[in-house]
């Protein structure tokens, strides 16, 4: 019995699987964005919704477009994203971002990295933390 049912939701799973994938549909999906082909098929179009989703961020966000911009040029930075660091500077230039102000974004990332090495590498505390910054 446990067999059957097993062997039931898996032809269901698979089945449902195989009506997300269709091929005429996955293309036109791919024709949407270039972006697109970097999902699984199986959640291609939740993941494209999930990113266009997020996208939001930078225009309808609690902070400002510019401001948002240059958060996503400092984690770039930081996280050493070639692709990220050229895409996001320039929708920050798009919408007025400076190169000041892209140095600065950039300047506070290598900055938190660098402090963050000197606490990991010299073993400071929790306890020695908050003492050092007033808690």
């Amino acid at each position: 019995m446990k067999k059957n049912i097993l062997i039931i939701v898996f032809a269901f799973i698979s089945l449902n699987a195989l009506g997300q994938t269709d091929e005429s549909n996955y293309q036109e999906f791919l024709e949407k964005s270039p972006f697109n082909r970097m999902y699984p098929k199986s959640i291609a179009s939740e993941a494209a919704q999930y990113f266009t989703d997020w996208n939001k961020l930078f225009s309808s966000g609690p902070t400002t477009t510019k401001e948002a911009r240059l958060a996503a040029i400092s984690a770039s930075a930081a996280i050493k994203c070639e692709y990220c660091i050229k895409a996001q500077i320039i929708f920050a230039k798009r919408v007025g971002v400076t190169d000041e102000e892209i140095k600065a974004a950039v300047q506070i990332a290598a900055e938190v990295n660098r402090f963050s090495t000197l606490l990991y590498g010299n073993e400071f505390t929790e306890e020695e933390f908050n003492k050092a910054i007033g808690l």
